[in-house]
């Protein structure tokens, strides 16, 4: 892949996106959660999304809860800051390295007894988020927990006695860090807006000093109760009737992560997908291919196009695993399935056809309406810039994981 491919990638994104100014404000946030999200913008927590969205119902990984919490959190936030100064040399955990975004904010975290990693010396970064690990972290962030492995209830958040988590969903009911308006079930993955909210009432505490949250604050009312019923789309509290949710054990094609590819024909399995954080820099674009591949424009379930790139060759030095991995892409032929993993759901597309176009064609990523489309992108031929290849995959089913 080349200098040039990512300068063209740019242009892409600029034409996909526009050049207007980002809003201040989430336009996809409101109530029950544009409170916490005013709070945590306003402290630097939280910074949103290039479009100008918040995506409070999209779900939460490992790495994204660890970074909020060291932000929120002023002595965490010191040790990243000396953290991304000087990086210990060898990772903490055995699927990191050091120059994961989110590794500093991990170091910090560890030192400090917030993570603890799994038995297996792994991290888990992309990992999604149960709803008593993020209670677990949360409270770990701000003083530990209680003793008792009696269960307090709540009828926002579940529980049970002698439970690992039991002292910690105990803390944040005694503290009434849960807003009433959801209920939190063992298990599931939480949203973006779910421990946000719990973020922002914890905040509130430390502010404050009181012990329990109060709703009667003033910055607390972001409900009005003459709205009506706003169709939230968390579906893990109110999943659709058409809704299946299979095992991820018991599905080779689905991952753990947050956004991974496998395209069995090609014998690729659980490739991470990564959104550049700078899509309008060829550096910025080159970043997600050290550790998997790329991802522009929409997102799995969202609609409209959904661009994967990937190098097809590199230069003769570079050995990575990643630098070759879309060589064999033309193997994929009409009808092979490819298989995306995002935000716990499983999207299964089916390919339709195959092009080669000119280097500068930008007319494939044009949004006809004409509904969802997966295309993975590479320089073509291989060892050649003359050309780029594409393949193209329609939305054939979509299943929730567990």
């Amino acid at each position: 892949m080349c200098k040039r491919f990512f300068i063209f990638l740019a242009i892409v994104v600029l034409i996909g996106y526009g050049t207007a100014a980002y809003a201040a404000t989430y336009v996809d946030v409101q109530a029950p959660y544009a409170v916490a999200y005013g709070y945590l913008s306003e402290r630097g927590v939280v910074q949103g999304y290039g479009d100008g969205t918040g995506r409070p119902n999209q779900y939460l990984n490992r790495a994204e809860a660890v970074k909020v919490l060291t932000q929120a959190n002023a002595a965490l936030q010191k040790q990243v800051d000396l953290h991304q100064q000087n990086m210990p040399p060898l990772p903490l955990f055995a699927d990191m390295r050091q120059n994961y975004w989110y590794a500093p904010h991990v170091e910090a975290a560890f030192a400090a007894g917030v993570v603890k990693g799994y038995p297996d010396g792994t991290f888990r970064g992309y990992r999604l988020l149960s709803v008593e690990e993020a209670v677990t972290l949360l409270v770990r962030a701000n003083g530990g927990a209680g003793e008792s492995d009696t269960a307090e209830l709540s009828p926002h958040i579940a529980n049970q006695s002698n439970a690992w988590f039991t002292p910690y969903i105990n803390q944040v009911i005694q503290r009434n860090l849960v807003m009433p308006q959801r209920t939190l079930r063992l298990g599931q993955p939480i949203t973006r807006g779910q421990f946000f909210d719990m973020v922002y009432r914890q905040m509130s505490l430390a502010d404050s000093g009181l012990i329990a949250f109060t709703e009667s604050e003033p910055a607390a009312v972001a409900i009005t109760p003459s709205a009506p019923p706003q169709s939230t789309g968390i579906r893990i509290n109110a999943p659709q009737p058409q809704t299946t949710r299979v095992s991820i054990a018991n599905n080779p094609n689905a991952s753990e992560k947050y956004f991974a590819i496998s395209m069995p024909t090609l014998g690729i399995n659980d490739l991470s997908i990564i959104h550049p954080e700078d899509p309008f820099s060829s550096q910025g674009l080159l970043a997600p291919l050290e550790h998997g591949v790329g991802h522009l424009f929409s997102y799995p379930g969202g609609g409209g196009k959904i661009m994967i790139y990937g190098h097809s060759s590199g230069f003769p030095w570079d050995v990575s695993e990643y630098t070759k991995i879309f060589r064999r892409v033309n193997e994929l032929h009409t009808g092979d399935k490819i298989y995306v993993t995002h935000e716990g759901r499983l999207h299964t597309y089916e390919v339709t056809y195959e092009q080669t176009i000119d280097a500068n064609d930008t007319t494939p990523f044009s949004d006809n309406g004409a509904g969802e489309e997966l295309i993975l992108y590479t320089c073509w031929p291989p060892d050649s810039i003359a050309q780029r290849y594409l393949v193209h995959a329609k939305k054939i089913e979509e299943v929730a994981l567990r």
